[in-house]
């Protein structure tokens, strides 16, 4: 999914204004928390969505549902409900956490296999992404059984497809073109 420009923006003032209040690592902490909710229910994101529902409607629910648990989200969503925006919440969070990592020099990781990885082979994919990449490696795990063996991952915009998914498709592929 590609993020607006206008979520760019509204994610890098609030990195900005985090860094200033000293709070970067608690705003981040309460922006993922966040997160989790928002995508967890389907039902609150079409809520936030609808054109139909006046932003002081939104904005008052989403106060109360963060008003206790992440007390700093309030800066961001009465600045979104002033510029009527806040059904780019969810966009604006997931920016953040990418100008955090970039301002701590995070680099994001998702590894997919069939099965659960081993230790070994999780400090194995670790060391060979910190050859490639500078900066501290944080890793998720995702299962696919579909991907039958090896792995995929993904970072920066770039998959790297080891899977034998991956090559039975390469040679149906050719197979075809040859027939």
């Amino acid at each position: 999914m590609a993020l607006g420009t206008s979520s760019k923006r509204y994610a890098k003032a609030l990195v900005s204004h985090s860094i200033e209040e000293g709070n970067l690592d608690l705003m981040f902490d309460e922006i993922n928390s966040l997160i989790n909710i928002l995508e967890e229910s389907e039902d609150l994101k079409e809520f936030i969505s609808n054109p139909t529902i006046s932003r002081e409607n939104k904005t008052s629910l989403l106060n109360e549902l963060t008003d206790q648990s992440l007390p700093n989200i309030s800066s961001l969503l009465n600045l979104l409900s002033l510029n009527n925006r806040v059904d780019m919440l969810l966009d604006v969070c997931k920016v953040f956490v990418q100008q955090y990592n970039a301002h701590n020099n995070i680099v994001e990781v998702t590894v997919t296999t069939p099965v659960k990885l081993s230790e070994s082979l999780e400090k194995t994919i670790e060391t060979y992404l910190s050859s490639i990449k500078a900066g501290k490696i944080k890793l998720t795990k995702k299962k696919d059984k579909d991907l039958i063996a090896g792995f995929t991952l993904d970072f920066d915009n770039t998959r790297l497809d080891a899977s034998v998914k991956k090559r039975l498709e390469k040679m149906k592929k050719q197979l075809k073109t040859t027939n």
